[in-house]
């Protein structure tokens, strides 16, 4: 090879590298689930509208939960589009899922009960 096409070939080479790895780096990305979400569950306990309001560092989340008849702190944490988060409320709530864009939809736990959740984002 001469020494041209060798400097042509390693930089080919070093742009594929650096997108392969920039890809790499955004599928870990954790997906942004900052602002406003309105829920809908469904399951055991019954149907219940709620809504709950994250805040984002990375992939750690806080925020509130407002139920239809309790409210409280929760956190948790977002690993690429799978979500998952405690709500410290008198009946304690667990909930996992995965997001999409401005959607989310998963099972949670409480009171020895499960249900389906789905979430759309208002703000």
């Amino acid at each position: 090879m001469k020494n041209g096409n060798r400097k042509l070939y390693a930089g080919y080479l070093g742009i594929v590298i650096l997108l392969t790895c920039s890809l790499a780096l955004a599928a870990d990305a954790p997906a942004n689930v900052a602002g406003t979400w309105k829920v809908s569950v469904t399951g055991g306990a019954g149907n219940a509208e709620q809504t709950i309001i994250l805040q984002q560092d990375g992939n750690k989340i806080t925020g509130t939960f407002k139920g239809p008849r309790q409210s409280g702190p929760l956190e948790g944490t977002v690993e690429g589009k799978n979500i998952s988060f405690h709500v410290a409320t008198r009946v304690p709530l667990d909930y996992k899922g995965t997001v999409d864009g401005d959607t989310m939809k998963g099972t949670l736990m409480g009171n020895g009960k499960t249900g389906d959740w789905a979430a759309k984002r208002s703000s």
